[in-house]
Parts: C-alpha cells; structure tokens; sequence
C-alpha cells in the first residue's frame, strides 16, 4: 500500500481537488484507492455528496474512509490535509509521497518556500517520507505574472531538489469534477510508476 499526503501550510491551494483528481485517474488505471478526508472543512466529502456518493462510495475501487482507519487490501491511500500547519505535521508522517500544490502567484510561492524549508528541517522525523513533486494548479498561460511565478517555483523547487509537474491549467472541468483534458493525470501516471517498482522490489 502506498500513502499519499498531499499538503500545504496555506488555505485555497487546491489540495483537496488534487487529491480528489489523482485518486479518480489511479481508480481509472484499475487500483484500489482509499481517501482520507484529515480537512476539518471535510471538502472530498462534500464532493462525494455533490456527486450522488454521501456514504463515500464513488466506484467499486474509490472510495472515502473515516480516519483512522487504513485498509492494507487499498493499493494507494491519498490523504486531504488541513491548511494549518500543525494540523498537517502528524499526517506527513504516515506518508511514503508528499505532493504539494501551489498556485503560481506571489504569495502562495512565498509559502511554499517556507513549507519547503519545514519539510527539510523536519525530515529526521520522518525519514522514509519522500516528496512526490510540486504541482501548480489554477495555471493561465495567458497570464504573465503565472508565467513569471512558474519560473520561480522551478527555481525554488531546484534548490531544494524536488520535482515540478507540468501545471494544470484554469478549467471549467473542475467545476463538474471532470476528467476531461486529463487534469492531474501525469500525477497518477508518476504515482503508478512508483507503486510498480515497489511492488517489483518487494516481490
């Protein structure tokens, strides 16, 4: 089983349709994906509700758990987190991957790089824990300020040693938790890439 925590110390970012995105691909690709709602917002619930789903049961291989319950037959297990730091800290560290959104504006990169520097002096507590990548998320191409903080988020990331993914642009498929225009699909691919080596070491 691998565990995904998807985290941020800032509010608005989009984890929570991060985690809801990559779990719905890795349900796509055939795994069994658990999701864990850790949000005092309880946002993935809210989704599951809109969508037809409040007992958390989207499909066959998705569905929402209630902390702390983790089932070992789940090929991947993607946890939503709570803005406030503190409040993520504990969850980090049942993670194998941590990925992290990020709009690309001045503020969010600003918080993004104190995050970063969190997770490095943190790390000797959770030393197994990885970081899976940065995604930016709400990305206008149109938009040269976007343009000019994607530059900086690869900068920063560099510094760090950590990946950036290909942004996910602005979509109205969001809105209606679509799956067109293949929103946060390289992060599942990257994911069930990871998960096969792990699988393959173990066997």
């Amino acid at each position: 089983m691998t565990t995904v925590t998807i985290a941020n110390r800032k509010g608005g970012v989009g984890k929570t349709v991060t985690t809801w995105y990559t779990a719905r691909w890795l349900a796509r690709m055939g795994y069994r994906v658990h999701l864990r709602d850790e949000d005092p917002q309880r946002g993935l619930w809210d989704i599951a509700e809109m969508l037809g789903h409040p007992d958390g049961v989207i499909t066959q291989r998705l569905q929402l758990v209630e902390p702390p319950r983790s089932d070992a037959t789940a090929d991947f297990v993607l946890i939503d987190t709570p803005p406030a730091l503190d409040g993520s800290l504990p969850v980090l560290a049942e993670a194998d991957w941590i990925l992290v959104p990020v709009i690309p504006e001045t503020q969010e990169v600003r918080q993004l790089e104190k995050f970063l520097n969190t997770l490095e002096a943190t790390h000797m507590a959770r030393p197994f824990t990885r970081l899976l990548g940065i995604v930016p998320v709400r990305y206008i191409k149109t938009w040269e300020a976007h343009q000019a903080m994607l530059d900086e988020i690869s900068a920063l990331a560099g510094e760090f040693g950590h990946s950036v993914f290909a942004p996910v642009p602005m979509s109205k498929a969001v809105s209606r938790y679509s799956l067109a225009g293949g929103l946060w699909k390289p992060v599942a691919e990257r994911l069930a890439v990871l998960h096969g080596q792990e699988v393959a070491r173990a066997a």
